[in-house]
Order: C-alpha cells, then structure tokens, then sequence
C-alpha cells in the first residue's frame, strides 16, 4: 500500500510540472527565456486605451517546470492625429441690409470642437449672403397743390378731377378759391378775377422687410489627436520546481530487500517521470525549406507550442530564412489547433493562418518575406 502512495505521488509531481496559468486576454506574443541566469516569462498585448493594464496581471502560476509571478508591466503609447478641412454657417439677424451693421454682428473667428475635433475657424468674406427675415405692409400718402389763376369765375369746370405725379395719379381733395382781381360794376366793386387752389392726394401701399438675416462660412483645418492604443508589456519572473519527497514515518526502518525493492520502484518512477516529461516537452512544431531537388524539404528548426498559446516566433532560427518556409504541426498539436488560427511571428509582420486538419498532421507554406501563403501542398 505505500508503494501505491509513493507511486501517486510522482506521478502527481511530474503530472504538475505541465501545468499553466490561464491569461485574461489573448498575448500578442509569447515568449520564455532565461536572462542573465534568470527564467522569465514575456506576455505583450496591443489594447485600446480604456483598457485597465491591473487586468493583465496573473496570480503565480505554473507553466514548463516553472513557477511565474509577475515582476513588473511596461507600456508604449501609439498616439495618432488626424487633420481635415471643415466649414460651419452662422447666421445673424440685422435691422438694415448694412454691411458695416452686419460685419459688427459677425466674428473674425470662431472655435471649432465637435468632441473629436477641434480648431479655429475664420470668416470667408465672400460666402456672405442676406435675405430679409420677412415683410410687413405700410402705407404712403402722395400729395400736389397746384394754383389755377386767371380765371373769370370760381367755376370747378376749370380745375381738373385728376393730376400725375412721379408716374402716380392724384385724385382731387380740396380746392381754395381766392379773388385776384376785382371789378367796378356802378359804384361797387365786384370779384373779376379768381385763382383757384387745388389740392391733390393719393393713399398707397407696399412691402416693407421686418429685418434681415446673413448667413456666412467660417472656414479652417481641424485636428483630432489622442491615443490610438497601448502595448503593454507584462514580465513574469520563474523559479523551478522541485519534487518534494515525502519524510518517512518516526521510527520505520526498512530490511534490505525493502531498501533493494524500494530503490527498483524509485527508479522505475523516475524513468517513468523522465519518459512523460521528454513526452509532455517534445517538439511538435517542425518548421522547413525546400531543399536542392524537387519536392525535397530540409529541417531546420523545432518547436514546442502549447495549445493554448499557438504560436511560433522565426526570428528564433538562426539562420534566419528567407523566401518559401513550411510550417508542419505534429498531429497530436494539431489535433487540439484544428479549425482554429496559428501564428508565426517573423522579421517583418506575423503570418496567420488556420490550421485544416489533424491527421497525418497540418502542412502550411507561405513565403517568409511577403507572407503569403503558398497555395501547393507537397505530396
């Protein structure tokens, strides 16, 4: 029964050692290396600006045969601006169609800001234009006085119903007769001669406008700038686990055929510790380029890729290749990535592409300088 016990728990220890830490937001990249003796784990993420970088920040945990804790966070700002041309119409309300009246209602600039842009923007003289706001109707009286003298008697024959004035007729309204010369008839004197005073008049109507309105252009750049989004880079340090051996019971000792049967079974745990370890580390990714004949492919590099974080970075292979590159995931690897996407981060950009299908395994080619995929599968 304790060499059960014994066995569960390497079997424990070594099954832990393939654990990993879960993370909130998917990784740009990915990447473990060991920096001046020390093991550290890189996780870079492109985020928009609202984005709180705390978010990113993982509780210690497991992942290769280390334990991570975050170390530190660092952040690279991407700002952005944006120009373009703008105009806004104002309008004013003045009493005349006066420029100097309207020019004084109007600003020589005004300020801009819709939330995103913003700026300054000036009057364009030349856009002004004035209509009246509306009509109301008023009235004019035309008048005429016109003196008709020499006349014999104050007769009204001799004064006209009607008179013309600017174009406008005036229709009679009073006359004033006066004497202007008299007469002796036997010993009195007697009117002779008469003028007459007549006056004429006319009422009309016409439109008058209540006010005016301008409407003027206001023209100028405005600009838009902020923060277009943020990388931040989040550096997990590690330290690597140890087995724990569990102590012995105060007081047991072992025969030597115990101590002999003990050794075979430790040993036979660490074999088998060491076969699932080198299994749960083999490389699963092969990457290749072709090679001196037709159809021929060379190896040149070998990956270990975690289902969860799958992706590759090229500019790892040294020498670094140039023009046609296949990519091949081994079929257990491709088995969990089937339908999903891979990617392979290179000198200029990142290929991604989604991989087809899981048995024999996925075989994907692309040109490593323009990453593009290459649509011929080799046989």
């Amino acid at each position: 029964m304790k060499h059960l016990r014994h066995l569960a728990l390497c079997l424990l220890l070594v099954l832990s050692m393939a654990t990993s830490a879960f993370a909130a937001e998917v990784p740009d990249t990915f990447v473990t290396e060991n920096l001046n003796g020390q093991q550290r784990l890189v996780k870079t993420y492109t985020l928009a600006p609202d984005i709180d970088p705390e978010t990113l920040k993982e509780p210690s945990f497991e992942y290769d045969g280390f334990t991570y804790s975050w170390a530190y966070t660092t952040k690279e700002e991407h700002p952005f601006l944006e120009t373009k041309d703008m105009v806004q119409i104002i309008t004013v309300e003045t009493a005349k169609n006066d420029l100097t009246q309207i020019l004084a209602e109007l600003a020589p600039s005004i300020e801009y800001d819709d939330g995103s842009f913003s700026g300054e923007l000036s009057l364009d003289h030349t856009t002004l234009t004035t209509e009246a706001a509306g009509y109301t109707t008023k009235y004019s009286k035309t008048t005429e006085t016109k003196v008709i003298g020499n006349l014999d008697r104050n007769d009204m024959s001799y004064v006209p119903a009607t008179t013309v004035k600017n174009g406008k007729t005036l229709s009679l309204a009073n006359v004033d007769w006066q004497v202007t010369g008299t007469a002796l008839v036997g010993e009195s004197l007697v009117p002779s001669q008469f003028q007459a005073v007549a006056t004429y008049s006319a009422t009309s109507s016409y439109k008058a406008a209540t006010g005016y309105v301008t409407t003027a252009e206001y023209h100028g750049e405005v600009t838009s700038e902020g923060i277009k989004n943020i990388t931040y880079t989040v550096v997990y340090t590690g330290t690597e686990i140890l087995p724990e051996i569990p102590e012995e019971s105060a007081g047991f000792t072992l025969t030597s055929e115990q101590v002999l049967m003990a050794a075979v079974i430790l040993l036979s745990l660490l074999l088998i510790g060491l076969l699932i370890f080198l299994f749960l580390r083999r490389k699963n990714v092969y990457v290749y380029v072709p090679g001196d004949k037709p159809r021929d492919y060379k190896l040149i590099a070998k990956f270990r890729v975690d289902a969860k974080y799958p992706s590759i970075n090229l500019c790892e292979v040294d020498p670094y290749p140039t023009g046609t590159v296949a990519v091949e995931l081994k079929q257990s690897l491709a088995k969990k990535l089937e339908g999903k996407e891979f990617h392979v981060h290179c000198a200029n950009g990142a290929h991604t592409y989604t991989v087809l299908q899981s048995k024999p395994g996925d075989w994907h080619e692309f040109d490593v300088d323009t990453l593009a995929t290459i649509e011929e599968v080799p046989t």
